[in-house]
């Protein structure tokens, strides 16, 4: 059935369904927990793969003889003269027929699109702090609340900037402490992620999980009084373990999604995160190290 499909169907239905798969895998946080990132990366190479070497094993196809224009070329304006009693007239060609299957393959094609477009938009307003009660967001502004004073040693309270006036929409800015008022805005992609991990069992210990707990911890080591990013980002790294714990998450998962986040920081290079590279100090036995006695770093 392999040998005598036509090449051409089944490239594109193959290419077709690769398409599909990436944009789900792109657009859809549940199938990116399921599925590697390797997944995607080799349909896209197996169907390369597969137009070059199936084209390499076809014979090749000899060459077309040359043929007149006839009746099917008609609309390229190959019309034909004729003599009647009126005399000698030019008779224009026909119109080609619509090919309906060209239409009908668009109208497919447009239809799929817009079904992955809907169900994009579908679940990424699915996982937006928004889309919570406004119950569910005071529990949780209260849970935050209850953990950043813990790490910060005082009484604190967390916002989630649902207007985006602090943290700025599609800025860098994913928190923002005020030591003085006692008050830290975060921004509302971390509310979720912290929300899910908290409440919604979601332990899944990806890197956006990651980012939320060091972010929290992060504000409330601010809002404990140390101004210094790299500092605050060192010590945030290694009260993000316990946080990770108190949250539900589990601790081979919490120590995993930890160390990741620390080589992450070590290697970074850009000038926007300059003021948050990690010190010297920030290894094991080093002078931020708050567990000297555990050589799990950091934690």
């Amino acid at each position: 059935m392999w040998e005598n499909a036509d090449r051409a169907t089944v490239q594109a239905a193959f290419r077709a369904a690769a398409l599909v798969v990436v944009l789900a895998w792109l657009f859809s946080d549940d199938v990116r927990a399921w599925v590697p990132i390797w997944v995607p990366i080799v349909l896209l190479l197996a169907a390369e793969l597969e137009f070059v070497f199936r084209g390499r094993r076809e014979a090749p196809r000899p060459a077309p003889s040359r043929i007149p224009p006839g009746p099917e070329d008609a609309d390229l304006g190959f019309g034909e003269v004729v003599e009647d009693d009126d005399g000698i007239r030019f008779l224009p060609p026909p119109a080609r027929p619509e090919r309906r299957g060209r239409r009908l393959g668009w109208v497919v094609g447009a239809g799929i699109a817009a079904i992955i477009v809907l169900l994009a938009v579908r679940s990424d307003r699915g996982a937006t702090w928004a889309v919570l009660s406004e119950e569910a967001r005071t529990t949780a502004e209260t849970r935050f609340t209850a953990e950043a004073s813990r790490i910060a040693g005082k009484p604190v309270r967390i916002r989630c900037d649902e207007g985006y006036s602090f943290t700025g929409a599609g800025s860098d800015t994913l928190g923002i402490a005020f030591p003085g008022s006692g008050l830290a805005y975060l921004d509302p992609t971390i509310c979720r992620a912290l929300y899910d991990l908290a409440f919604a069992g979601d332990h899944r210990g990806d890197q956006r999980a990651a980012d939320a707990l060091v972010v929290l911890a992060h504000e409330a080591v601010h809002l404990a009084g140390e101004r210094r990013e790299g500092v605050t980002e060192c010590l945030a790294l290694q009260e993000a373990g316990p946080l990770a714990l108190r949250l539900g998450m589990p601790e081979g998962t919490t120590r995993r999604i930890l160390r990741t986040a620390f080589a992450e920081r070590l290697s970074e290079r850009t000038i926007i995160r300059a003021a948050y590279a990690l010190p010297s100090s920030c290894r094991d036995g080093g002078a931020l190290d708050r567990r000297p006695d555990d050589p799990r770093f950091p934690f």
